[in-house]
């Protein structure tokens, strides 16, 4: 059996082990030593730099693109442009998540791919995933700042409206931390599943990867990612 094939099959284990859930978020990591935290969460101080990032982007920004519809908006862009928030990117399709291991260029370290049960880890709260922004009382700044009309210490499940190009061709959904710093795979062990994308499988993942018309332009349906292919296409 191939590493690849190794993979996939471990990939079908993790399934089973989350006991088959109804839906499944994927999130492919290059290291596979790095945890699920995201960037805002590695900083010092990180409840105070969220504020003065958020208004500090939201005041620049406004010239830059159309009026957003809510704060939970503003916080999707400042993710897609790689402002450290208190969000972790999932997908909802294996083979996206695969390539953003392989388009990090790191095919001589052993990565991973986690499984996540989006709907046991809300069960926290008693809520289904919460689809933003439609649902009007799950207003970012009131929750996360001002802890109305509930203090969040662990990490929900989120589905966004597909505001960008980007978010829909990822079929993108988020975690959204609460004020407990630590991982995801910590905080939520219960419904995460990792399995390891070993180096040598690599070059089977790239050729499935050109089969299945995921690239970085497919992913990325904007002027970086289309460089980005370019690039591969031709010098690599």
């Amino acid at each position: 059996m191939s590493e690849w094939s190794d993979f996939l099959r471990q990939i079908e284990d993790a399934e089973r082990k989350l006991g088959n859930p109804q839906e499944i978020w994927f999130r492919g990591q290059s290291n596979e030593s790095w945890g699920l935290t995201p960037s805002l969460l590695r900083y010092s101080d990180w409840q105070l730099k969220e504020k003065d990032l958020f208004r500090e982007f939201q005041k620049t920004a406004s010239v830059l693109f159309d009026k957003r519809n809510s704060d939970w908006e503003i916080l999707f862009d400042m993710q897609h442009y790689w402002i450290p928030t208190r969000l972790l990117d999932w997908t909802t399709v294996l083979g996206v998540a695969v390539a953003f291991v392989i388009f990090d260029d790191l095919t001589d370290t052993d990565s991973a791919v986690y499984l996540l049960d989006p709907i046991s880890l809300n069960k926290i709260i008693g809520r289904d995933i919460i689809d933003i922004p439609e649902d009007r009382n799950f207003n970012y700044t009131e929750i996360y700042w001002d802890n109305r009309p509930f203090r969040a210490d662990k990490p929900i499940a989120i589905r966004p409206s597909f505001q960008s190009k980007r978010i829909q061709a990822q079929k993108g959904v988020f975690t959204v931390h609460g004020q407990i710093a630590e991982g995801l795979e910590i905080t939520a062990s219960q419904c995460i599943e990792k399995v390891i994308l070993k180096k040598g499988a690599k070059q089977e993942a790239i050729q499935f990867l050109k089969w299945a018309n995921l690239d970085e332009y497919t992913i990325y349906p904007d002027i970086i990612g289309m460089a980005r292919h370019i690039k591969r296409k031709i010098l690599e």
